[in-house]
């Protein structure tokens, strides 16, 4: 069981970095982003249900601690774009610094 859930993970990272590289839209780049950190909690959580220590709970909590906030951070620069009506293309994001 413990080689299904980390081949998931892998494939679930896989698919997030591939979004990543492939993508120029700030949206989907952050999604992509967010798919990388549910993998690392699967393998985390593959990982607790297999040992009998305590220790990976903790870490599960800071990983999806660090997701609420990305995606907090995510809704309040995508409000930020949308006002000033900037494109979300990451390659036309430099023009916030006018």
């Amino acid at each position: 069981m413990l080689e299904y859930l980390l081949l998931l993970a892998f494939a679930l990272f896989s698919i997030g970095i591939a979004g990543v590289l492939a993508s120029r839209h700030f949206v989907v780049i952050v999604l992509a982003v967010e798919i990388i950190i549910v993998s690392s909690s699967l393998a985390a959580m593959s990982l607790y249900s297999y040992t009998s220590t305590g220790a990976i709970l903790p870490l599960l909590f800071v990983i999806w601690a660090i997701a609420a906030v990305d995606v907090i951070a995510l809704v309040v620069f995508y409000r930020y774009l949308a006002k000033f009506k900037v494109s979300m293309d990451v390659t036309k994001l430099n023009r916030l610094r006018d």
